[in-house]
Protein backbone atom coordinates (compact mmCIF):
# COMPACT_ATOMS: atom_id res chain seq x y z
CA UNK A 1 0.00 0.00 0.00
CA UNK A 2 1.18 3.50 -0.78
CA UNK A 3 -1.13 6.43 -0.04
CA UNK A 4 -1.16 10.04 1.03
CA UNK A 5 -3.21 10.87 4.11
CA UNK A 6 -4.20 13.99 5.99
CA UNK A 7 -3.52 12.40 9.38
CA UNK A 8 -1.67 9.22 10.39
CA UNK A 9 -1.90 8.16 14.03
CA UNK A 10 0.22 5.36 15.52
CA UNK A 11 -0.43 3.56 18.79
CA UNK A 12 0.51 0.25 20.40
CA UNK A 13 -1.93 -2.59 19.75
CA UNK A 14 -2.81 -3.79 23.27
CA UNK A 15 -4.47 -6.88 21.73
CA UNK A 16 -1.13 -7.99 20.23
CA UNK A 17 0.82 -10.93 21.63
CA UNK A 18 3.86 -8.63 21.68
CA UNK A 19 5.41 -10.27 18.61
CA UNK A 20 2.88 -9.88 15.80
CA UNK A 21 0.89 -6.88 14.58
CA UNK A 22 2.12 -4.74 17.47
CA UNK A 23 1.04 -1.39 16.05
CA UNK A 24 -2.24 0.21 15.03
CA UNK A 25 -2.13 2.79 12.28
CA UNK A 26 -5.18 5.02 11.98
CA UNK A 27 -5.02 6.61 8.54
CA UNK A 28 -7.69 9.27 8.09
CA UNK A 29 -9.92 7.17 10.37
CA UNK A 30 -9.19 3.77 8.78
CA UNK A 31 -7.39 1.36 11.15
CA UNK A 32 -4.68 -1.03 9.93
CA UNK A 33 -2.53 -3.41 12.02
CA UNK A 34 1.19 -3.56 11.16
CA UNK A 35 4.37 -5.22 12.42
CA UNK A 36 6.53 -2.10 12.79
CA UNK A 37 6.46 1.63 12.02
CA UNK A 38 9.26 3.89 10.82
CA UNK A 39 8.58 7.64 10.80
CA UNK A 40 10.63 10.12 8.82
CA UNK A 41 8.50 13.25 9.26
CA UNK A 42 7.67 15.86 11.92
CA UNK A 43 5.49 14.33 14.65
CA UNK A 44 3.22 15.42 17.47
CA UNK A 45 1.29 13.59 20.15
CA UNK A 46 -2.47 13.40 20.33
CA UNK A 47 -5.13 11.95 22.58
CA UNK A 48 -8.50 10.60 21.49
CA UNK A 49 -11.51 9.40 23.47
CA UNK A 50 -12.43 5.90 22.26
CA UNK A 51 -16.13 5.64 23.15
CA UNK A 52 -16.60 1.85 22.67
CA UNK A 53 -14.01 1.10 25.36
CA UNK A 54 -14.53 4.23 27.47
CA UNK A 55 -10.84 5.24 27.52
CA UNK A 56 -8.45 7.79 26.13
CA UNK A 57 -5.77 6.47 23.77
CA UNK A 58 -2.55 8.33 23.01
CA UNK A 59 -0.91 8.50 19.60
CA UNK A 60 2.18 9.59 17.75
CA UNK A 61 0.62 11.65 14.94
CA UNK A 62 1.85 12.88 11.56
CA UNK A 63 -0.10 15.37 9.43
CA UNK A 64 -0.15 15.53 5.63
CA UNK A 65 2.07 12.54 4.98
CA UNK A 66 2.68 9.54 2.77
CA UNK A 67 2.29 6.02 4.19
CA UNK A 68 3.85 2.94 2.59
CA UNK A 69 3.23 -0.55 3.98
CA UNK A 70 5.13 -3.48 2.48
CA UNK A 71 4.07 -7.12 2.25
CA UNK A 72 5.64 -7.93 5.61
CA UNK A 73 3.62 -5.28 7.41
CA UNK A 74 6.42 -2.76 7.83
CA UNK A 75 5.10 0.81 7.60
CA UNK A 76 7.08 3.87 6.55
CA UNK A 77 5.57 7.30 7.18
CA UNK A 78 7.24 10.20 5.39
CA UNK A 79 6.55 13.88 4.89
CA UNK A 80 4.32 14.59 1.90
CA UNK A 81 6.24 15.52 -1.24
CA UNK A 82 5.66 18.98 -2.66
CA UNK A 83 5.80 19.50 -6.42
CA UNK A 84 6.67 15.78 -6.80
CA UNK A 85 10.09 16.40 -5.27
CA UNK A 86 11.14 14.91 -1.94
CA UNK A 87 14.06 16.28 -0.01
Amino acid sequence: MNKQVSLAKTRYNTDSNGQDQCWRLVLDGEEILVESVHINAPVSTSRDWIAPIGKFKHHISVSNCNVMIDGEGIALITAKCLDNRCK
